[in-house]
């Protein structure tokens, strides 16, 4: 019976050792968008790496989000990144300091993208194209410009406007 206990005992004591060692560990990189559109969306990117995003910005242009990492590893490593849909979608490439990589993959988690990336000691920057990259204009001009044209055919509706 005490060989019981002390094996229930042990059990107890690694079991959430062991759970918490495949639990992946996500750090948060906030305001990225703010340098594209309005300025006032802006996404929190989640993601898990030895190395640490010191920025991203995203280039409405190119249709680009471009992480700029730092950190000392040792051996290939691999970068999670959780991109919210809202932020870019539609997933063309993804450069890794210039140079197109095929070999990462993306999961759809709804309302984010999962990305993993494989990363040498050397990354410094990752790059991740897509088809849409944060809206130019944000809800208040969509609000402004439905109001404009209501205000437009009810001008035209009641008749011209006298001076």
């Amino acid at each position: 019976m005490l060989k019981i206990a002390i094996v229930a005992a042990i059990i107890i004591l690694l079991v959430p050792m062991a759970s918490s060692s495949f639990a992946q560990e996500y750090k948060t990189f906030p305001g990225v968008g703010k340098d594209a559109g309005d300025g006032a969306t802006t996404f929190d990117v989640q993601y898990s790496s030895v190395k640490n995003i010191v920025s991203a910005s995203v280039s409405v242009k190119d249709k680009s989000v471009d992480f700029v990492l730092v950190g000392k590893a040792d051996t290939n490593s691999t970068l999670l990144l959780k991109l919210p849909t809202g932020l870019i979608s539609g997933f063309i490439g993804v450069f890794e300091d210039g140079q197109i990589i095929t070999n990462y993959t993306t999961t759809d988690e709804g309302s984010d993208t999962l990305v993993s990336i494989p990363i040498t000691p050397l990354t410094e920057n990752i790059s991740i194209v897509g088809t849409t990259v944060v809206p130019e204009f944000g809800p208040v001009a969509a609000i402004v410009l439905a109001i404009a044209i209501v205000s437009i055919v009810a001008v035209t509706r009641l008749g011209p406007i006298r001076l």
